[in-house]
């Protein structure tokens, strides 16, 4: 019986220091999950880096037969990053296959592939690695950041009230191919729109509309393992967040139908 995939794609701009680490770290877990009957397969995702990000995983892709580059011409931001993630999962997976995405500077730990794994199982669409589980940690983030994303939170639960999410932004998700073909079927070629840090909000709120059920699971957030600067301008991305939230919300349905209308 041919094993199912997983697919990792991981958005990097300017992440030289960064990606081999992470690249490395999901290879780790390649033989656990031939155990449990996939496959794994990682791209990273060059959004026209001006530093070595490209020549990292050139060098892991002759290192490593199932690790991939992919080259973007222009720069196009995560949201860039997410449309062809979705794009090239549709082309290169079939029913029963996953999509993982997460950020591509090494604060995500791909250890918890199998608690997400063991959720999947139960019959979830898509779960969320989340920093609001009891078993949750954030290392190395400011205070001050760790409160404005907590109270983000509680609005994108008020505003959106997404069954059984606590976590709307966070990237390191699982994706099913059954719920990533609905959500193109519905929103068209590239589905996500937004073009700040808030597309991740986007992405979910879709999937929501199309159907997907939600789950959650525990981890650590190590902020202190990101070697260089920062790419989020924090005080624009809250207001973009709250901004798209309440378009999503006062939308509605109606995001759907007038995109599925536009395709």
């Amino acid at each position: 019986m041919k094993k199912r995939k997983i697919l990792v794609f991981l958005p990097c701009y300017n992440e030289e220091l960064n990606i081999t680490d992470l690249i490395e770290e999901w290879n780790k877990q390649e033989e656990q999950l031939k155990e449990r009957g996939f496959d794994l397969e990682i791209f990273g995702i060059n959004d026209c880096s001006k530093d070595k990000t490209k020549d990292k995983i050139l060098a892991l892709t002759k290192k490593y037969k199932n690790v991939h580059l992919i080259d973007h011409k222009e720069n196009k931001g995560l949201v860039g990053g997410l449309n062809t993630a979705i794009e090239n999962f549709i082309k290169l997976s079939k029913k029963g296959d996953f999509m993982v995405l997460m950020d591509g500077d090494n604060t995500h730990n791909p250890k918890y592939i199998f608690s997400m794994l063991d959720k999947i199982e139960e019959g979830y669409d898509c779960v969320i690695a989340s920093r609001y589980c009891p078993s949750s940690e954030v290392v190395g983030v400011a205070k001050h950041r760790v409160f404005m994303s907590d109270m983000a939170g509680v609005y994108y639960k008020i505003m959106l009230h997404v069954p059984n999410v606590r976590d709307y932004t966070c990237g390191y998700r699982i994706y099913s191919n059954e719920i990533i073909n609905k959500l193109v079927e519905n929103f068209g070629k590239n589905p996500i729109k937004e073009k700040s840090f808030a597309c991740m909000m986007e992405l979910l709120y879709k999937l929501y509309l199309s159907g997907a059920k939600f789950s959650e699971v525990g981890f650590e957030l190590r902020y202190d393992n990101k070697k260089g600067e920062s790419k989020m301008k924090v005080l624009k991305t809250m207001y973009n967040s709250i901004r798209v939230g309440f378009n999503l919300r006062r939308k509605g349905k109606k995001l759907m139908i007038n995109e599925k209308n536009n395709k």
